[in-house]
Order: structure tokens, then sequence, then C-alpha cells
């Protein structure tokens, strides 16, 4: 019953253009022969000439409008795929759910559930009332696969709408497509994993052995020290590059005792304050941002404000990060500084994480850097 009532929608919308062409036919022709006395034929033939000329540029308007909104459509939807494979990439146990939700978005159905069929590609069945979809084999990082199964979407017994063949076809092209996204962005992963490995190896090899060599042959113990600090720094940042992502307790850590050490050789305090609600995995984009933006930071306090302590405020409250870090020196006003690479860096990490960064002067004496990041597990 539903597929007759599919058939005869389609056949109503074919035939309704070549019944206003008829009927529009026959009232031009009523017009000219009765008010313009014409000759009944040439009536007849001049009336379906002007019907013709009418109804195809208002097809053409109409094939315009049509075709400029299925772009827009199809850059909706290309877009739409694109966010839930980087989804699926980073957390493949969504995919089910992701999946599903594409497709209630695109075919409206009134209702969709998880099966344990495994059709090769989409079909129409119970008479175009269910479109069982296969969920496309995928694997996100770490190359951990999504389950196998299918889903059924369904239309309720009195709506007119039913799945067709097209729907099918158009189905397995959606989850083609984002087949091929998932794997086109694990394969981008893949290669930024390599290129920071190889990164580090070349850093610690070429650089690092460098940095040893003129340790060992300082004049100073001051020099000594100097080089000794950078190549712990050097360390710090290959040991970051090569780690897929980094546990914030442990970030935290290192994050300590890195600036303890700077600190303590420029004889200033470190009050050090951390308000963690749950430990999180932060990825290398978050990792190096924070690790860079807290170093750039202490940087300018040692070598500008002249400051005999340092408060560096770290709170994690769900996704949302707030970083403080306030000295009692000497840093004048905020608004007349020249924002060189030093902080102009510091600014686009920020940005880079989606968050906002605020200098102000505190009183007696000091400055202070204020950080907020809004939703830390969706940047980088």
């Amino acid at each position: 019953m539903h597929l007759v009532t599919g058939y005869g929608a389609r056949f109503a919308r074919e035939f309704a253009p070549l019944a206003a062409i008829g009927a529009s036919t026959v009232a031009l022709d009523l017009v000219f022969v009765e008010l313009l006395s014409f000759d009944h034929l040439a009536s007849l033939a001049l009336a379906f000439l002007l019907t013709l000329a009418a109804s195809s540029l208002v097809r053409l308007r109409f094939a315009r409008h049509r075709r400029r909104a299925d772009m827009l459509a199809m850059e909706r939807m290309f877009d739409r795929i694109y966010r839930v494979a980087r989804t699926i990439e980073a957390q493949p146990q969504r995919a089910p759910n992701l999946v599903s939700q594409l497709l209630r978005e695109i075919f409206e159905p009134s209702r969709s559930e998880l099966i344990d069929a495994t059709p090769c590609t989409a079909c129409v069945d119970a008479g175009g009332a269910g479109l069982v979809v296969p969920l496309p084999s995928l694997a996100g990082r770490g190359c951990r696969p999504v389950p196998a199964g299918a889903i059924r979407l369904s239309v309720a017994p009195r709506r007119r709408r039913v799945f067709t063949v097209e729907d099918a076809h158009l189905a397995d092209r959606v989850v083609e497509q984002l087949r091929t996204a998932v794997t086109f962005d694990v394969a981008v992963e893949q290669g930024r994993d390599e290129e920071r490995n190889r990164i580090a190896q070349d850093l610690h090899d070429d650089i690092g052995a460098r940095l040893l060599t003129l340790m060992y042959r300082a004049q100073s113990m001051e020099i000594e020290e100097y080089l000794r600090h950078t190549l712990q720094e050097l360390k710090t940042l290959t040991r970051g590059l090569t780690a897929g992502s980094h546990s914030l307790n442990d970030a935290a850590a290192e994050w300590k005792a890195d600036l303890t050490q700077r600190l303590n050789v420029a004889n200033v305090e470190l009050g050090w304050h951390v308000d963690i609600d749950n430990d999180r995995e932060l990825n290398v984009v978050q990792w190096s941002a924070l690790t860079r933006i807290l170093r750039e930071l202490v940087s300018n306090v040692i070598a500008h404000a002249q400051a005999r302590r340092v408060e560096i405020d770290l709170q994690i409250d769900g996704d949302r990060l707030d970083l403080s870090v306030t000295d009692n020196g000497t840093g004048g006003d905020p608004a007349r500084w020249s924002h060189g690479l030093g902080l102009g860096g510091v600014r686009k990490r920020v940005r880079q994480l989606g968050g906002e960064v605020e200098w102000r002067v505190v009183e007696p004496c000091g400055i202070s850097c204020r950080v907020r990041i809004p939703a830390l597990s969706a940047s980088g």
C-alpha cells in the first residue's frame, strides 16, 4: 500500500506540469478566438507556443533556485559528515549513535534503532516503511573497531512518505563518504604523529648532542648550569612530541618542577596552587600550548618584572580552565606594553585553544595575567 502511494505521488508530480500547460493553452486559445477573432488553428498554435515559453521560463528560474538550494544543502551535508567523522576518529565508540543521528537528520524517519543485521548495502524493507543501513567499517585512533551492525529507519504506518531505492542509494553514498572522511582523518593524524616523532628524534640526536658537548666544554658554572637546564627543557619537549596524550596531573607536576627550577635560579619564590576536579588527557596541541604559555609568562616575569614571588593558580572545572600568573614586581601598565614575539605568542596559543587572555595591574604592586579557556575538550 505504501509503495502504491509513493508511485501515485510521483506520477502526480510528473503529470501536474503537463496538466497546467494544457489548461493554460486552452484558456489562451479561447481568449484569442473570442476576443481577438483569431483563426482557431492559429490561435491554438500561438497559445501553445506562449504557454510553452512561459512554462520554460518558470521551470528555468525554479531549476536555478532549486540548484542553489541543493548546493547549499549538499555543502551543509558534507560539513556535517566531516564533523561526524572527526568525532568518530577521536571517539569510535560513539559511531553508532552519531551515524544514527546523521541519518535521522537526512531522512527524518519516525524512529531509528540499532539491529544485529549486517547487510552489504542499504536496502528498503516492509514495502518502503523501513530502510536498513549498515554501519560503516570504521576505526579511529589506535585502530579501535566500530561494533558491527546496522541501523533501521522506520516511518509511521499512516505517513505518506515511504523509503525508495533512491533513498537506499543516498544512504550508501553517505556511509561511503563518512568512511572516506574517517580514513582520511586517521591518515592525517598518523602523518602528524610520524612527523612529530621525526622532529623529536632530530632534536634529540642533533641539537641535544651539540648542547651536551657545549656543556662539557663550558668555561664557567653559570654557562654549564644554563646549558644543563636547556637540555632538560629539550628533553621535556621531545618527550611531549612523541607522546600521543598527556595526563593533566602528570603535566601539572612537570610544569611545577620545571618552573621551580627556573625561578630558583632567578631567586624568585613560587606559589603553586592547583585545583583539578577530575584528571583528563591533554592532546599534543593542548599540552604544547599550555606548556609554552606558562613558560613564556614566567620568562617575562624573570626578565622584566624584578619580582620576588610568583603565584600560579590553575583550576579545572569540567571543561573550563582558569590559569592566573601573578607577580609582585614592577611591570608597569599592561596597556602601554610593546607586545613582541613573547606576549604575542601567548595570545596566539590562547586563541588556538579557543580562550582569552588578559593582563591587569594588581595592588600594591605587580601584574596578573589570567587565561580563560571555556571548553578545553573541544580545543586542539
